[in-house]
């Protein structure tokens, strides 16, 4: 039995996030690092760290993000709603605040609940052409059954992308996608409280770059079960060494 790891910290919307400076602050602390540790295992000098922090940094790169939220033992995804946001690209340019809780679009009392990446967090580092397996935990927190339900890939809804200070218009910053074995799965049938595991082989690619993929959970007549803000993702950094 893999030993569950702690899942990062996410914020339920963009409202709630508190300003960077502070969250820099408040992990060092917690972690007992000081603002050069954080920077060095960033791979970042001081001073952009303090240039980020202020807000004097605008324009990071994607991987520099995710060795920061590394560093910070915070999810990638936390440190992208600082600079960018995930938005369907199918959708209006509103935002996306990724929630570890679904309530079902036509059944309130239908409530999935995100407990746990089992095995490969989101800042984990691969190797180029690396075959990895991603499982995600879940548990029924509602009093219906699941039955008849799939985890079905759906990169082509949403894209990570910059927001314009300027002018509010979108730039994408991630439009890669990891390769997987298959683009769907059953969900296996899931009782109120129970946990269940859903697990997925993924392959990076050749090539340095931070790559992501996409899912959610859909009934038996394709219609997703829960609103655009419950996903389950897997996001890594493909590096040479």
């Amino acid at each position: 039995m893999v030993p569950l790891e702690r899942k990062p910290e996410l914020p339920v919307t963009i409202k709630s996030l508190e300003p960077l400076n502070s969250l820099i602050a408040r992990r060092s602390r917690q972690l007992g690092k000081s603002m050069s540790t954080v920077a060095k295992d960033a791979g970042i000098s001081r001073t952009y760290l303090y240039g980020l922090a202020s807000g004097a940094s605008q324009d990071p790169s994607v991987r520099t993000l995710t060795k920061l939220a590394k560093a910070l033992q915070v999810s990638p995804i936390l440190m992208f709603r600082y600079f960018a946001d995930l938005v369907g690209a199918r959708a209006s340019s509103s935002s996306l605040a990724p929630t570890n809780r679904g309530v079902g679009t036509s059944d309130k009392d239908d409530i999935a609940l995100f407990t746990a990446d089992v095995t490969v967090a989101d800042h984990t580092v691969v190797l180029p052409g690396e075959v990895f397996r991603k499982t995600w935990e879940l548990q029924n927190a509602g009093s219906r059954p699941w039955r008849g339900r799939r985890l079905v890939r759906v990169d082509g809804d949403y894209v990570i992308a910059r927001r314009s200070v300027a002018d509010g218009s979108l730039e994408v910053v991630m439009d890669a996608h990891l390769a997987s074995l298959y683009r769907e799965i059953p969900l296996p049938d899931t009782l109120p409280g129970h946990p269940v595991q859903l697990s997925i082989e993924f392959a990076a690619p050749k090539e340095t770059c931070t790559v992501a993929s996409i899912w959610r959970i859909e009934d038996d007549q394709g219609n997703p079960c829960y609103g655009r803000d419950f996903i389950l993702h897997a996001i890594v950094t493909v590096m040479a060494f």
